[in-house]
């Protein structure tokens, strides 16, 4: 598996992408793109767990149950989620399917949809159903790279990719993010594309990408808000060629299983990195843990703390903010057996504080990314979450959000 080279999104065979400007954010930027694949492909997803989900997400999941994991379009907009819109919405989610079925050729079942932005607001469907013609129009012209990924964003400050080349398939897995705030995947607003042309069967994408995503969408917090819109496909082509990985085993699955996780895990460090108001990329790493399920409880706990989280804004070596956290966590422990490091740094060990030089420190946390580390001295349960700061932006970024 190769992480050097990039492969866009657009580049990726047997699909075409698009983008372009709907008229439904009101910065008139980009915000309605489709992929289409040349005929149906493999497909899994994942989705949010909330029981307050968006109509979007009740379609995908839908479509993807009535066509055993095969679809043609991705149709996704950005300044307006459809969640919490009732039946309204859900018929307007329908209707921009059917729209898409009709202008491009295939099934209306084959369509899925996905919507980000203001919660409660039901969508412009004049203006929906118009884009998808303007969509239409813009596949007669060349493919702008990154117009994708820059018409899914809403309070991002950055476009999120990533790609990775499997010479051991001749295949290549591309995939496109956005998420800065209400991010808590639980598998916010959260939503992440990949595409790839290797040959994978449905059952296999969708076992894959669940356990993928539960080692890394579903290790990122910025603020512990789990979304009503989280979702993460992946589209497989098949364009690659060569036999079809129907199981979760041999060579070939594992060089896929290895790139696909690649991808995911930068689009996730991305989004951490990119958290509203963020400073700073974080990394939460436990070791020692009685098993791996308590790992993620103590590092998640720690990684969603306020009051750590503002400590790490501020530059702040306050151990005791994380250690507080640990202990109610829910994990198994005892303050005279764990350890906790920050940038490398000893701060407490074996249930005393360490001797450290505060001011020096507190430059190392200046650093755009930057790991805590804490052994639990309980077992071999390990597990890293990824986090960021809490800056005074994040306050007035979803303050002002909907007003």
């Amino acid at each position: 598996m190769n992480k050097d080279d990039i492969v866009d999104l657009e580049d990726v065979a047997g699909f075409k992408v698009r983008a372009v400007k709907a008229g439904i954010k009101a910065s008139g930027k980009l915000d309605y793109g489709l992929i289409l694949a040349e005929e149906p492909v493999s497909a899994g997803g994942v989705f949010t767990t909330s029981k307050v989900c968006a109509a979007p997400v009740k379609l995908c999941r839908r479509h993807l149950k009535a066509t055993a994991g095969k679809v043609c379009a991705l149709l996704v907009n950005a300044g307006n989620a459809n969640a919490c819109t009732g039946k309204e919405g859900e018929d307007n989610a329908k209707a921009c399917a059917a729209k898409v079925a009709e202008t491009f050729g295939c099934k209306t079942a084959e369509t899925l949809i996905c919507s980000t932005g203001v919660i409660g607001h039901q969508l412009n469907l004049p203006v929906m159903l118009g884009g998808i013609e303007k969509l239409a129009e813009a596949f007669s012209a060349s493919a702008g790279k990154g117009e994708f990924a820059q018409a899914i964003m809403t309070t991002d400050l950055v476009k999120k990719t990533a790609s990775a080349k499997i010479p051991e398939l001749g295949a290549v897995i591309s995939g496109v993010c956005k998420g800065s705030g209400m991010i808590a995947p639980n598998m916010a607003t959260m939503l992440a594309f990949i595409l790839t042309d290797a040959p994978v069967s449905p059952t296999v994408l969708q076992k894959t990408l669940g356990e993928i995503a539960e080692e890394t969408f579903n290790r990122v917090t910025v603020d512990g808000d789990t979304s009503t819109n989280d979702t993460l496909l992946v589209f497989a082509s098949g364009k690659a060629g060569g036999k079809i990985i129907d199981k979760t085993s041999g060579k070939r699955y594992a060089a896929f299983a290895e790139g696909l996780k690649a991808v995911c895990l930068s689009l996730a460090e991305q989004v951490a990195a990119d958290g509203e108001g963020a400073t700073k990329l974080v990394r939460v790493n436990v070791t020692g843990a009685k098993n791996d399920a308590d790992a993620v409880l103590a590092a998640r706990t720690v990684a969603q703390s306020p009051l750590v989280k503002t400590a790490l804004f501020g530059n702040d070596p306050n151990w005791g903010r994380i250690i507080a956290a640990l202990g109610r966590s829910g994990a198994k422990m005892g303050e005279e057996k764990t350890d906790i490091f920050l940038c490398g740094e000893a701060m407490f060990q074996q249930g005393k504080p360490c001797r450290f030089d505060a001011a020096a420190l507190s430059e190392q946390m200046k650093a755009k990314q930057i790991s805590l580390d804490v052994d639990l001295g309980m077992g071999k349960g390990k597990a890293t979450v990824l986090t960021c700061d809490f800056s005074y932006d994040y306050v007035k970024i979803n303050a002002d959000y909907h007003t």
